[in-house]
């Protein structure tokens, strides 16, 4: 991949075909693991984009002050009303 954009695009693209449960999980793994590098946070950035698209609720993790959008680095589960919920 050329940039981080490309990778994001790729990575969207691939994710559309993974489920829900697949996708938190690999939100957790990337939450848990060392050793990602540079390419951590656009994998996370694109897991958490497929699951916005796919109806989910993210608020509980995210928060907007001043303009800026900030997301908690944290495991998460799905709750019965497709959000989710932080863990632990």
């Amino acid at each position: 991949m050329k940039t981080a954009n490309d990778l994001y695009k790729h990575l969207l693209q691939q994710f559309i075909h993974y489920s829900i449960p697949e996708l938190i999980e690999l939100n957790n793994e990337l939450v848990k693991g060392n050793g990602w590098g540079s390419n951590r946070a656009t994998f996370r950035t694109a897991v958490l984009t497929t699951l916005a698209r796919k109806g989910i609720n993210l608020s509980p993790i995210m928060s907007r002050d001043d303009g800026f959008t900030s997301i908690r680095i944290v495991p998460i589960k799905l709750t019965e009303d497709n959000t989710v919920e932080a863990m632990g």
